[in-house]
């Protein structure tokens, strides 16, 4: 028997939230989306904790622009602008420029010790320094290995109703993949409304993914806290057992099941 499981995460009391965006020309028409998604992403933050903090650099190292940090006390305006205040640059290098900025001298303690941390990473074009998604991932898990962290790429899908075949972000897209999630289409109208339920940090799960593609229906048995439970149904189109409630923080979902042979 296969069993999926997840334990819904404890409350988030400090958040720090960086925002690596690409200001190349082609994303100028981006921007007030990004704009209003971290606005609305923090109102929903703020349901959940007053002690948070935003920043923004671009996807360039050699210019990295960063703007903030915006809290509690920033006005929906500045939030609002803030996209509009990084430089344009040339460099699409989402991975380098958090790596260049978090290790610097400005950006070493833009994260602070007991913060969740949070990753938005996006642009309309593929990743393009020479960090691999897995060395990128296994960097993050070491330079947060005290706190829980996340990340949410936005990017252009193969089969995106913008852009070309070539503009494809498949390192975001695979960095995604990492941590047990899809990337989210920059093309998608109205993509910013869906922010809060890109991170399980801000967002209460009630759902499981299934690892295995096969499972049959009738085999399956959903735990929670080690008792069966039976307020729940298989959707066949996300091979995902969805909850009819949201479990508790702390709470521990297991679903187990057999698969076809």
């Amino acid at each position: 028997m296969v069993v999926d499981s997840f334990i819904q995460p404890e409350p988030i009391e400090e958040l720090d939230v960086l925002i690596s965006l690409d200001t190349s020309g082609s994303m100028h028409d981006n921007f007030e989306d990004v704009a209003n998604g971290m606005e609305l992403l923090r109102l929903d933050i703020e349901r959940l904790t007053l002690d948070y903090k935003f920043g923004y650099i671009t996807m360039d190292p050699t210019n990295i622009g960063y703007i903030g940090p915006y809290d509690s006390s920033s006005s929906s305006i500045d939030m609002l602008m803030a996209p509009n205040l990084l430089p344009s640059t040339g460099y699409e290098e989402g991975f380098a420029a958090t790596y260049y900025f978090l290790t610097s001298e400005e950006g070493f303690n833009f994260p602070r010790a007991e913060a969740d941390f949070l990753l938005f990473l996006i642009s309309d074009e593929d990743e393009q320094s020479s960090i691999s998604p897995e060395i990128f991932q296994e960097w993050l898990q070491e330079q947060f290995s005290e706190v829980r962290h996340d990340i949410v790429s936005i990017t252009q899908l193969e089969g995106s109703a913008c852009g070309y075949t070539y503009d494809v972000g498949y390192k975001y897209e695979e960095l995604a993949v990492l941590y047990n999630k899809s990337a989210i289409d920059i093309c998608e109208e109205d993509w910013s409304v869906w922010l809060s339920e890109s991170s399980y940090l801000t967002e209460l799960k009630d759902y499981v993914n299934l690892s295995e593609d096969d499972p049959i229906p009738d085999s399956i048995i959903v735990y929670l806290d080690n008792e069966a439970i039976y307020g729940w149904e298989y959707v066949e189109d996300s091979n995902s057992v969805k909850l009819d409630f949201v479990p508790d923080n702390g709470a521990l979902v297991e679903v187990g099941y057999q698969i076809y042979i």
